[in-house]
């Protein structure tokens, strides 16, 4: 999977939705473009820096994951 588009919710400043699109090979096998959100905690790491971000099922995302890194990215552009 990869990341399509990362779109702030409406009405929400702290959640994300992000989209993901399979790749060629995940096609083949049936897989299908699905949105997950994530919610920024508004804290940071302590080494490595980023923020923290968590799921819809309460899991926190660790230090350095691809699409927290991804989030902080659509975050920083201008």
């Amino acid at each position: 999977m990869k990341i399509k588009e990362i779109k702030r919710k409406e009405n929400s400043y702290f959640i994300y939705e992000v989209t993901f699109t399979p790749n060629w090979l995940e096609k083949l096998l049936g897989v299908e473009e699905k949105t997950k959100e994530y919610k920024d905690r508004d804290a940071t790491y302590t080494f490595g820096g980023g923020n923290v971000y968590i799921d819809k099922s309460g899991k926190e995302l660790g230090n350095g994951n691809w699409i927290g890194e991804a989030i902080d990215r659509f975050r920083r552009s201008w």
